[in-house]
């Protein structure tokens, strides 16, 4: 067996979509970092970790429940499920927004140190992601893997050709970076939508409450992923000293280092949640069980070697990458990295639990998972270590769960066949 075929199809067209992504988002935040200097970028990283928040967090249960109605229907019927699950991303998008002007005050002042100019940039964040996570949905349940790398390229070089745009007009401020940020899921979308004509499939009238009856429990859960994954740059912020003020925007960038393995495993979970609940509504828990197995192999194999590689030459890629001003040492890079790599297995898993309908059992081992962290933090005094320490043990605690919940499905949905 070849090592990408443990891959589940449609994984490697999104890939190529990341990897565009990916290297964009690096040459946007690396020309930030150097352009506005570690204070100056703090605000706009947490604008950065916010989006990433607000997405998988909030956005994410949406593309998930739209995905999974589409695939179930083999594709077809896709314009009533798009018209069920807009009137309930639609109404989150505006709960939001109303949440980030009522407490604009707060955000602008705790969050993005001042930068007022921010507040404008999150709320278009906020319906940019609202928006594209629901073409996501669309074009992973329909099997539009092309498409849906489209729109990652489109989000990717849209958000640095606003920048060249608006660097015209005011060089050098965070207003310009963080607008640039809000724009870029537009630009996405009319990349991903361009020629999709053909997605208009008419059928019977799908109620809203059937994407949103299993939506809270999942939109709990994804809430507690989120937090878990985005938790520790917002807590690095929270518990700098004054003196410190350099730190956050350090961390965050060290963590976007220690992240790309699971950057990159967004082309993954695009794929296997599709894959996995056609084999569980056809019944076919063996190929169900293989298909994960195999994936958990593969990230096994990959993960210790991203983990050896940030322990040797850690330090020396943060330096390269964004200067010595940003440089944070190997032992940190290490420590990112494995929770990185345990977040990827959660996440695995997480997606089994949710094609069996098990978002009940997801959202319980996610949120144990992120109880623990404000506990774990509390002890040791070096900033960077606390918060990375109290990182890997939320991440080993949910795994754990997760992996005794599917466990315990998998026995069960197997027995009920049998």
């Amino acid at each position: 067996m070849k090592f990408f075929d443990r891959l589940p199809f449609g994984t490697t067209t999104v890939g190529v979509g990341l990897i565009i992504n990916g290297v964009s988002a690096y040459i946007f935040i690396s020309v930030a970092s150097r352009d506005l200097g570690a204070e100056m970028y703090t605000p706009l990283g947490m604008l950065w970790a916010l989006s990433f928040l607000l997405g998988p967090g909030i956005f994410q249960p949406l593309e998930q429940q739209t995905a999974r109605s589409i695939a179930s229907r083999s594709g077809r019927e896709i314009v009533p499920v798009v018209k069920a699950a807009s009137i309930i991303g639609g109404s989150v998008t505006l709960l939001l927004v109303i949440f980030a002007l009522s407490f604009n005050s707060w955000l602008t002042e705790s969050i993005f140190s001042g930068e007022s100019s921010l507040l404008i940039a999150i709320i278009l964040v906020v319906i940019g992601l609202g928006s594209a996570h629901l073409v996501k949905g669309v074009l992973a349940g329909a099997g539009r893997f092309k498409n849906y790398a489209q729109y990652l390229v489109g989000e990717g070089l849209g958000r640095l050709i606003a920048t060249a745009v608006l660097a015209i007009f005011a060089s050098g401020q965070v207003w310009m970076y963080g607008l640039a940020l809000g724009l870029s899921p537009f630009i996405g979308i009319l990349f991903a939508l361009i020629g999709q004509n053909d997605l208009i499939r008419h059928g019977d009238q799908v109620k809203a409450r059937e994407i949103s009856r299993p939506l809270g429990v999942l939109l709990l859960a994804s809430l507690a992923t989120a937090m878990v994954l985005n938790v520790s740059p917002l807590a690095v912020e929270l518990l700098a000293e004054p003196s410190q003020k350099e730190e956050p925007g350090k961390f965050l960038n060290a963590l976007l280092i220690a992240r790309i393995p699971l950057f990159f495993f967004q082309a993954i979970q695009a794929a296997l949640l599709p894959r996995l609940s056609q084999l569980v509504a056809s019944e076919e828990y063996q190929k169900f069980k293989h298909e994960l197995k195999r994936l958990l192999s593969f990230v096994t194999i990959f993960g210790v070697c991203f983990i050896l590689l940030m322990a040797v030459s850690g330090q020396w890629v943060t330096r390269i990458a964004f200067g010595s001003e940003y440089e944070i040492s190997n032992q940190n890079m290490l420590l990112l990295a494995i929770s990185s790599i345990g977040l990827m297995y959660a996440l695995s898993i997480t997606q089994g639990l949710l094609a069996f309908h098990r978002q009940g059992l997801s959202a319980t081992a996610w949120i144990f998972g992120i109880a623990t962290f404000p506990v774990t933090i509390s002890f040791g005094e070096d900033l960077f270590l606390r918060v990375e320490i109290a990182l890997i043990l939320t991440v080993a605690i949910t795994t754990l769960l997760l992996g005794f919940f599917i466990t315990k499905s998998f026995k069960t949905q197997a027995l009920e066949k049998s």
